[in-house]
Parts: structure tokens; sequence; C-alpha cells
């Protein structure tokens, strides 16, 4: 691993403030080291880092991935870190910034399961930390297992900020994922770049003045947007503290407070079980089945055991009732989508093609399927109700009588898992046309070995496409698949 020389702390860096909640976040991600990683911690943290590189690719030929690819390819100048899925190279800010958007670009990426029936208001850890931390590990050459390392702290942190803020940013019109998601990954870069607690602290305090995102934008580019922002944001700020940039670190304390979280001492509380409880492992991230909005995807999973249970097809349905917690359906903003993206925010979309269909993929999300009139017409005959008990229950009310299902668990959280083939059969959904099978395999197993890697870009390596020749790109990893990192 090649990391420059280590820096003094300076007092200068933070004028010699502290902050309870930043020094709780860097006494973590300064100390942790891989051994400390529990087991499950580090399988847990495979599964969703396969998860993320494959939709990640797949953001490629998502409109806010082609988007963002256009508006830096200028940018993208032989710099040292891989834009996933392309022959570009950037730095690794530019990098981070890109990998983050088209990671998130579907909605298919993993976030944080409930937490003992309760719907997890958390966001999304992975599209925010992993794009930062191996954009920063290709710059400094640093091993598997410390970019795997790093991974895990950066998606602890995100975890303990999340349950420390709770409810009350996305209630607020806040979206969680890029607020948490800069912190988090800024604190997951520090450990990347060999940065001191002291430096660690302000980078903190410049963290939180980056980190925004609202809500209002779900349905449009702007929400994957805020993922590619966090992981460079927080980039920044580490490569910035590295370099003795001041901030206060008093500034995450007062985030927290600005956005109705709890004290200071709850805080620090929940941020003192970092190394103790991992969030990682329990509650756990969930490996999205549907390309969609979390909050549809209990409703989406009731709706699939009636059909299983029930035969009867869309012409038989006179109403279909989602029944749910209050606040279970808070992201879902759109009841008359227009686009593919407003329709992954939509149950009443999400529910009619699933019932049309039989089925919710990529495909599922494109102007065209949303604008169908049939579906349209099906979409009138949805509704939701609240009751109090976990869970969701789908009640189809047809000629022949009424039919329920309830469905408790999402499938793809740890307490109902995505089996591992599962998880390859969404992987090769979501590389299929861009990464050959042969190179597929390359990457499952690069990842499965990452901490025995020498050097993280025989991972990003094998997301890197050859230049474009005669016009026809080669499919990803062809020939580098084979080859040593540059």
């Amino acid at each position: 691993m090649n990391h420059r020389p280590a820096l003094a702390p300076s007092p200068a860096v933070t004028g010699n403030r502290r902050s309870s909640v930043a020094d709780a976040i860097t006494a973590f991600s300064t100390s942790l080291s891989f051994d400390d990683l529990p087991g499950a911690a580090i399988d847990a943290a495979k599964r969703s880092i396969l998860d993320t590189l494959a939709v990640a690719v797949a953001g490629t030929r998502s409109r806010a991935g082609r988007s963002a690819l256009k508006a830096f390819a200028a940018h993208a100048d032989g710099g040292p870190a891989t834009v996933l899925g392309t022959p570009l190279r950037a730095h690794p800010s530019i990098a981070a910034l890109v990998n983050g958007t088209m990671a998130h670009a579907l909605d298919f990426d993993d976030v944080w399961a409930d937490d003992d029936g309760v719907v997890a208001w958390r966001g999304h850890p992975s599209v925010c930390v992993l794009p930062a931390v191996l954009a920063a590990g290709e710059a400094e050459g640093c091993d598997g297992a410390t970019a795997l390392l790093a991974y895990v702290i950066g998606v602890e942190i995100a975890g303990k900020l999340g349950t420390a803020f709770g409810p009350h940013l996305g209630r607020a019109g806040f979206h969680p994922t890029p607020i948490v998601g800069t912190l988090a990954t800024a604190a997951a870069v520090a450990r990347v770049l060999g940065v001191d607690r002291e430096r660690a602290n302000a980078m903190l305090g410049l963290a939180a003045t980056e980190a925004s995102g609202l809500c209002r934008n779900f349905g449009t580019d702007t929400k994957p947007f805020h993922a590619g922002h966090a992981a460079q944001a927080g980039l920044q700020a580490t490569l910035l503290a590295r370099e003795g940039f001041t901030a206060n670190p008093e500034a995450v304390t007062d985030y927290l407070k600005l956005h109705h979280g709890p004290e200071d001492a709850d805080a620090v509380a929940v941020l003192g079980t970092l190394g103790k409880l991992y969030d990682i492992v329990a509650p756990g991230l969930s490996i999205k089945k549907y390309p969609c909005c979390r909050f549809t995807h209990l409703p989406l999973d009731a709706m699939f055991m009636l059909l299983e249970q029930e035969r009867f097809d869309a012409s038989d349905l006179e109403a279909l009732t989602i029944r749910i917690q209050p606040g279970a359906d808070d992201a879902l903003i759109y009841k008359e989508p227009r686009t593919g993206l407003e329709g992954k925010f939509s149950m009443e979309y999400t529910l009619a093609a699933a019932m049309l269909d039989g089925r919710v993929t990529l495909a599922s999300f494109t102007d065209e399927m949303v604008l169908r009139p049939e579906v349209r017409a099906l979409m009138k005959r949805v509704r939701t109700e609240y009751k109090p008990e976990p869970g969701a229950e789908a009640v189809a009310c047809t000629p022949r009588g009424e039919y329920r299902a309830l469905a408790t668990v999402v499938r793809g959280d740890p307490a109902n898992p995505l089996s591992w083939d599962e998880i390859l059969q969404k992987c090769h959904q979501c590389l299929e046309g861009i990464v050959s099978a042969e190179c597929v395999d390359r990457l499952v197993d690069a990842v499965k070995r990452l901490e025995q890697l020498p050097d993280v870009r025989h991972l990003t390596g094998l997301l890197r496409a050859e230049p474009a020749v005669n016009g026809s790109r080669s499919p990803l990893c062809r020939a580098r698949a084979a080859r040593a990192p540059p």
C-alpha cells in the first residue's frame, strides 16, 4: 500500500475545538483494523460491493448516467481513477461523482433494511461510500483489505448517523442518503488516505457544510446526483483536510440539531456502539430485488404472493388495496407518474405493472411503459390504507371474491435474503450486453477475494471498457480481465 508520509496533527486545523460527535466518529474510523471486523460484516460487505458495482455499470445506460458521462467526459483526461463501465480515467473527485451518480441512477442499489419491522429512513450508504473509496484507493494504490475496511467504516458511520437523525430528515423533506453519506464517505476516505484524527475532525466539519439533498427531487435525475455529490464532497473534504484545511467539527453536532435530531449526548450514545454493534450485520443492508424505491418493495412482495396463491389477472381486478403502516409510503410522491423515473416512486404504478406484467424489472421503468393506457387504467384501481401493525397486506377484490396476502419482511433483507444465485442473476441482468459472462465470473471472484488483492486496481480494472475501435466498443474485460492493472 502506498500512502504519503503521516502528517503530524496540527492544533490549527480545528483551533483546539472539540466535538463529542466528531470525536466519536474519528475515534472509530482511525482505530479500527481489518482484523477487528467480524466475519459476518466482511461477508455482508462483499455482497453489497458486488451489487453496487453491478448497478453502477448498469447505470451507464440510464439517462442520469449518460448525462453525467457527457457532462464530465472532458474532465476525464487520464487521471488515476476509473469511470466504471467506460474507458475513461479521471481525477478521483470526478470519478466519485460520476460513479456515485450512475450507481444510484436506477434505484437498484442497496438500502438499509427495516429494523424490527420499522421502515428505515436511513438511506443508501453504498452508492456514496464505495465510489469514493475506490477512486481514492486507485489514486493511492491501496490494497483490497484497506478498501474493504474503509467501506465498512463508512457504512457503519452511515448507519449510526442515520439512527441518530432518525426519521426527522426524510419527514422534513431532506434526503438522508447524501446528508448522512457525505459524512460517512469522508470518514471512509480518510482511512484510505491515512488522515490523522485531528485532521479527520476538521474534515467532518467541512463535510457537514457540503451535505445536502431534497426529497422533492425524487423521480428526477437529481436524486442519483445526490449520491454522486456525496461521494465527491466527502472525498474532497478529506483531501482538503489532509493538507491542513481548517473547519469546526462542531458543525456535525449543529447539523444534527438543525434537522430535528437528538441532543448531542443521545447522538454520542448511538455512535458509542461503533465497533460493538455492526449495522452492516443487523439490521443490515437490503439487496434490492426490484429497481424502484424501497417503500414499494414490501407491497410488491405481497402483490406477488397474492398472484402466486390466487389465479386471476388484471381484467378480473375491481380494486387493489395495499394496507401499510403510516409513513411506509413517505417517499412515494407520484400518484400519476409521467416518466420512468417518477414510476419508481409510485405505489400505483409499481403495483399496476406487477399485476399487468407479472414482474417488475429494469424494463418496467421506461417512459413508454409508464404511459401505457392499460397500466394507467389499472392504476386507478390501486389505493392505499393504513394500519398500525408492521407489514404490507395486499387485498384484491374480484367478481369471485376477495383475496389477501401479507408480507412482513422484504425480500432482500438479511432476515429474508436473496440467495447468492439470485444476487448473481441480478448481476447478470445489470451487466448483460455491457460485460461479458467471463468478466462477470472474474468480477465475482475478485470481490470474494477482495482482502487478498494487493492493489484495488485489480478490481476496478475489470470494469474499465476498452476504447472504441472503428466506432464499436468491445465488451468490458474482453482483454483487460487477464491483465494486471497499469
